[in-house]
């Protein structure tokens, strides 16, 4: 039998064949990962477009999310929805809530020490 090649150097060639592979193997895990948190970032962003929790006709019910478009709501067809209607009342300073509910209070006040 005719050896053409000695031992060490079929080592090094299996051990330089095998380091590739392995550099490849992560490379290409790392490249499908960041692939894939890049199509979950952008997933993300395409479901914040959806206005329906800003809308006046939600409802905030899990029953009846929407009163105009049922099925549509919270998805992705809802984010060019036609029916789309800004709430205004979504945030209400804490003091003018306070202000109103001391105006329809009729309630006695907490202080026994003052007395009409």
């Amino acid at each position: 039998m005719i050896n053409f090649l000695p031992e060490e150097i079929l080592q090094s060639i299996a051990r330089t064949i095998f380091m590739i592979g392995m550099i490849s193997l992560i490379t290409i895990g790392l490249r499908n990962f960041y692939l894939t948190f890049q199509s979950g970032i952008n997933y993300v962003k395409r479901l914040h477009q959806i206005p329906c929790s800003r809308c006046t006709f939600f409802t905030n019910d899990y029953r009846l999310k929407c009163t105009v478009n049922p099925y549509s709501a919270l998805t992705e067809t809802a984010i060019n929805c036609s029916d789309y209607e800004a709430n205004n009342n979504l945030v209400k300073p804490a003091l003018q809530v306070c202000e109103a509910n001391s105006k329809y209070s009729h309630s006695q006040p907490t202080n026994p020490t003052t007395r009409n």
